[in-house]
């Protein structure tokens, strides 16, 4: 039996009013659709941009800046020489910048960046007859200290201080004038780690109440703070034993012996010169080091190779005291080179180069932990980093 159709009690709508209604749907999925895409849809919408040295039209090293979504690059600096190295301020507002010449002077810049966008690049230090890179700067966001080389021995670099309001330039420790390099400051300002020679190993100076720490460290590498301050990782060298023939005599089986370099984690007592210390690495020969805390500290990626290989160093994940490690990348033939996070801690920024394919640059690529999703940003770029949002 044929269903009857029931009149429908509520009055129809003028055609008008339902293609205004139709109108405003279309507008409202429209927009929320642009939402999705530039927000919840593409994560990396939300990224602050990512700076980075490659090449201009001349051949020459510049720093460039890419922004998301698209990531097109723009060009920063207009240096008539390489830009060797470069940093961030603490707001962002500033860059400060290294440009050696072949004639054996080098200049520091500092690029204005106030507004977001590249404004002019003033010249705050040059140095006659020196190299001078590497900057850092300390927290306040008006000093930095810069890695300054004097013939004839470029390979003592010490560090000095730049004050980039009046440009007064002297050495870090004014009472030593020994072998230094790699600053980094805790995240206060209160303490400087910086790599001695090798033989003193990585040295510690409180600014407040002049203690002085040193470690074993025989690597040179820059130390990483902790988000808080009291905790920092860094590298030494250690030898690994590898025992023989299947008994428990350790006299009578054979041993043999390789280098491992592994990352520590030493703890700072507040007011004493006192220091605990743990090593994170796993046993076996690796070679670990580019380790970087999380946003929140609760993180460390890290870049681990096998020792006295040419295979690739691989990006690796672990807690702070060790556990839960895990590789993010397992391609041998790729070198990733040392970590940046994002600052909501879901990406990691790193410079990529595949051994296969020698004559080929550096690439910089994003990785989204959680899914394991990686963004090409350029297809040639060196020393990538964040430039974290002006407050």
């Amino acid at each position: 039996m044929p269903t009857q159709t029931q009149p429908d009690p509520k009055p129809k709508l003028a055609r008008w009013k339902s293609g205004l209604l139709l109108l405003m749907l279309v507008s409202f999925l429209g927009t929320s659709y642009a939402f999705l895409q530039g927000g919840a849809l593409n994560p990396q919408a939300n990224l602050p941009p990512i700076l980075f040295l490659t090449e201009d039209e001349a051949g020459r090293l510049q720093l460039f800046m890419a922004e998301g979504p698209d990531w097109q690059p723009t060009q920063l600096t207009q240096a008539q020489a390489e830009v060797t190295s470069y940093a961030p301020s603490p707001n962002g507002r500033q860059i400060a910048f290294s440009v050696n010449y072949p004639i054996g002077s080098s200049q520091i810049h500092l690029l204005d960046m106030a507004n977001g966008k590249a404004g002019p690049a003033e010249i705050s230090l040059i140095c006659d007859n020196a190299e001078s890179s590497q900057p850092v700067w300390h927290p306040d966001g008006r000093r930095l200290l810069y890695e300054r080389r004097e013939p004839p021995n470029y390979n003592r670099p010490q560090l000095w201080w730049l004050d980039t309001e009046t440009g007064e330039t002297r050495l870090l420790l004014e009472d030593e004038n020994g072998v230094s390099s790699s600053a980094r400051f805790s995240p206060d300002g209160s303490w400087v780690a910086f790599a001695g020679s090798p033989d003193e190993g990585m040295r510690l100076y409180n600014f407040v109440d002049g203690r002085s720490l040193v470690m074993a460290s025989d690597v040179g590498t820059p130390a990483t703070w902790h988000p808080l301050g009291n905790q920092l990782l860094y590298q030494n060298t250690r030898a690994v034993i590898f025992h023989g023939e299947d008994n428990n005599n350790h006299d009578e089986h054979s041993h043999d012996f390789a280098t491992a370099v592994s990352l520590y984690l030493s703890t700072i007592n507040a007011t004493t010169t006192d220091t605990t210390f743990r090593l994170l690495s796993e046993d076996g020969v690796f070679n670990d080091g580019n380790a970087a805390w999380s946003p929140d500290g609760e993180w460390i990626a890290f870049g681990r190779r096998l020792a006295g290989t040419n295979t690739g160093r691989q990006l690796w994940l672990m807690r702070p005291d060790g556990s839960e490690a895990r590789p993010l990348t397992e391609d041998i033939s790729l070198h990733f080179g040392p970590p940046s996070w994002s600052p909501d801690g879901r990406f990691l920024l790193f410079q990529q180069f595949n051994s296969n394919t020698p004559d080929q640059p550096p690439t910089i690529w994003l990785l989204e932990i959680a899914s394991g999703t990686f963004t090409q940003i350029t297809n040639h770029g060196l020393l990538p980093t964040f430039l974290t949002p002006s407050p």
